[in-house]
């Protein structure tokens, strides 16, 4: 059934018409299936291959010797793969490893397109004498596509053409039929390669669809086969200018090379490598950007510059050929930086498709950034270009009708003299509409041209304007950046000017302030016994405004020191419950009778972190004091959590207190804010103590989900260095 899809003419042609895309799409295959080490220089090979060889001549096992026939084969230089890789087929075939030989007759049938028909009929010879297996069949029938397309690349093209009106007609007649899947795959398969090279147009994407829904429905899925398919898919509608299409084979593409990576984890082949052909996939992806999303778009462009670090050849690529940089900046919409790139690119690239691809983009860039040079010259090439791609499209569509109307007069003969002068003249109708159509659109073209080179000149004139006035502009914001920067400068030395200012009345406060108390304490000290009562409550009085102006001038203090970016953070390794106790001791001379001042953990044992004990030490007090402050009867607990696996230490604060009311969970946060106006402190506690916690690295918040009475304070902090 195979050899009946693919009936070719008796005498070879020697003047070769190269079918580039079907071509180059099976050897792309063939090197998808055999890829080398990247970043791996020939002489290194070599030097691998002939240690290689040494195991080799040493070695007994035939299992272990196909496994180094396999890495020679893997490292192989490409005047020697098929002789390298018979061997394998060899030494496979004597220890009936069945997969293996499938797998190398798939390797070397690819790799014979193009250079020796003869060896691949042979192959598929050598392989009927095989056990029976759905492998097999799958094997067979990828055999059978790699000779039809090297039996076509020694065609002209009118035998192609004639080639294709067999299988169009042969397609049509067994149809309806219910031939095995194989022989639908390799007729449909080769047909889609013929119109391929013939007539590249709706037929050929209709047929594509087909084929695929047919690839799909295979007993065995066979990686070679899909990879074969989805690369020639992706190169055909990323030529015809369908990048939805495109971009859904190279995906399917993707899933196809990840199966292959996995085999080849598996197998343990430490000679293979698939990032080059990866790139390949993503470069074109990328060239298809109008059917990626944002997301889509960084997720390729991230890979590419993965690979760019861990593959020699792809790197190389990138160096010399700034595609991939030119793709994303223009789906970025960075046109000045994509404009250049393509620049670039254009002055390598020789192939119309691609050629025209960037000058569409070069238009779009230089039209966007007002380039109107480079706008002018890109233009009147894309111009040609597009006309010239207007014809050939025009001239395949011809060729489409021409086919369908010529094997719909092979499939129903006997109306063929009936309709023949109808089919002409409507032939002929269609042809002249479609003449007509091309006529108006080159018009078109040429009208669109005129406008935008007339646009182009006016907007050459208000860019010389507007030149103008960006000098002037540019003058106004130098002088403007030399007053911010002297601006700047005072605002600097009035800042130091603040910190010296508040570090000296720090000292020059403190100071007499320590010499009140203790004066206050002493004449207290050397009075009566009867007096002494008297004047102890006022000596308390004292030492509580003392405390609390010490209070101000430190939140002062630190306040600066947390602005000025000099608060020292020293971390050490403490136990949590020193922390604890330090805390809570010093707090219990201010609790409220009526008032209990808990600590949750007090009977756990200790745990160690990581941190500043001191600074942590001062926020828990600000904590536990603005909880003591406003809590007259019940409680303030304080607990801590530690979660070793995400490395946090989390403090709360509980109390039963008045709570903080909705809306200002985060106004009590700010400098000099306080819930009452009459409540004792100056509003610096809290901010200090979230500007503390985010110096650690941690964070202060009020948990709103606490639904008891009062309120709970979260500090959260890194516990591990």
């Amino acid at each position: 059934n195979f050899a009946a899809v693919g009936r070719q003419p008796s005498a070879p042609i020697h003047a070769l018409i190269i079918m580039s895309r079907i071509v180059i799409s099976l050897l792309l295959t063939f090197c998808l299936m055999t890829p080398s080490l990247s970043a791996m220089d020939a002489a290194k090979k070599q030097a691998i291959s002939d240690t290689l060889a040494r195991q080799l001549s040493q070695t007994k096992a035939a299992t272990h010797r196909l496994q180094i026939l396999y890495d020679l084969f893997d490292l192989a230089p490409h005047d020697s793969v098929t002789v390298t890789g018979e061997r394998v087929l060899e030494a496979a075939l004597e220890v009936k490893d069945y997969a293996s030989a499938m797998d190398m007759y798939r390797r070397l049938g690819s790799f014979n397109i193009g250079r020796d028909t003869l060896r691949i009929e042979s192959y598929i010879n050598g392989l009927t004498k095989l056990p029976k297996s759905p492998e097999r069949d799958a094997t067979e029938c990828f055999l059978y596509l790699s000779l039809m397309t090297a039996k076509a690349h020694y065609l002209d093209e009118d035998m192609r053409y004639n080639q294709l009106m067999h299988l169009l007609q042969r397609f049509r007649d067994t149809r309806t039929q219910n031939q095995p899947i194989y022989d639908r795959v390799v007729m449909m398969f080769t047909l889609c390669n013929y119109l391929d090279a013939a007539v590249p147009g709706e037929i050929l994407t209709s047929y594509l669809n087909e084929l695929e829904g047919l690839i799909k429905q295979m007993p065995y899925k066979l990686n070679g086969l899909e990879n074969m398919f989805y690369l020639h898919s992706a190169m055909v509608y990323t030529s015809n200018d369908q990048p939805a299409r495109a971009v859904a084979a190279d995906r399917e593409l993707l899933q196809v090379i990840n199966r292959l990576d996995n085999e080849r984890i598996q197998q343990g082949r430490i000679y293979r490598n698939y990032d080059r052909f990866r790139y390949s996939v993503y470069r074109r992806m990328l060239s298809n950007y109008d059917a990626l999303s944002d997301e889509e778009v960084e997720k390729i462009y991230r890979r590419v510059l993965e690979l760019q670090k861990t593959n020699e050849a792809v790197a190389d690529d990138m160096a010399h050929n700034p595609r991939v940089e030119a793709y994303y900046n223009m789906a970025k919409e960075n046109y000045a930086t994509a404009l250049p790139l393509l620049m670039e690119c254009l002055d390598k690239e020789r192939q119309q498709h691609n050629r025209r691809q960037l000058l569409r983009l070069a238009v779009k860039a230089a039209t966007e950034t007002g380039d109107t040079q480079t706008l002018n010259n890109v233009a009147r090439e894309y111009s040609v270009i597009l006309e010239k791609t207007l014809k050939e499209r025009t001239f395949q569509r011809g060729k489409e009708l021409r086919a369908l109307y010529e094997v719909a007069e092979i499939t129903d003969p006997d109306s063929n003299q009936a309709s023949l002068a109808e089919r002409t003249e409507n032939r002929n109708t269609t042809l002249t509409i479609i003449l007509w159509i091309a006529l108006a659109i080159i018009i078109a073209i040429v009208v669109a041209f005129s406008v935008h080179i007339l646009r182009s000149r006016r907007l050459s004139m208000k860019l010389r304007e507007t030149n103008a006035l960006l000098e002037s502009e540019r003058d106004n914001l130098r002088r403007i950046q030399a007053s911010l920067i002297e601006t700047r400068d005072q605002a600097r030395q009035a800042n130091r000017h603040k910190s010296d200012f508040i570090s000296n009345m720090t000292h020059e406060v403190t100071t007499p302030l320590n010499a009140l108390v203790e004066s206050a304490h002493l004449i207290v000290d050397n009075v009566s016994s009867e007096k002494r009562k008297y004047l102890d409550r006022f000596a308390r009085t004292i030492d509580v405004s003392a405390e609390m102006i010490r209070t101000l001038i430190n939140d002062v203090l630190e306040m600066n020191n947390l602005d000025s970016g000099t608060l020292l953070i020293q971390r050490a390794t403490i136990p949590l419950n020193t922390i604890c106790i330090a805390a809570l001791q010093s707090m219990r001379i201010h609790t409220k009778p009526g008032v209990q001042l808990r600590w949750a953990n007090e009977k756990e044992p200790t745990q160690v972190i990581f941190t500043d004990a001191r600074r942590v030490e001062q926020v828990l007090v600000n904590l536990l004091s603005n909880g003591l402050k406003f809590t007259d009867e019940g409680y303030v607990e304080l607990a801590y959590t530690v979660d070793t696996e995400a490395g946090t230490t989390t403090f709360t604060v509980t109390d039963t207190g008045i709570g903080v009311p909705e809306g200002k969970e985060e106004i009590i946060f700010e400098r000099f804010e306080k819930l009452s106006p009459s409540s004792q402190g100056n509003g610096l506690g809290l901010s200090i103590s979230r500007m503390i916690a985010i110096q650690l690295n941690g964070s202060l918040y009020i948990d709103t989900t606490y639904t008891g009475e009062g309120s709970r304070f979260v500090f959260t902090i890194p516990s591990l260095p």
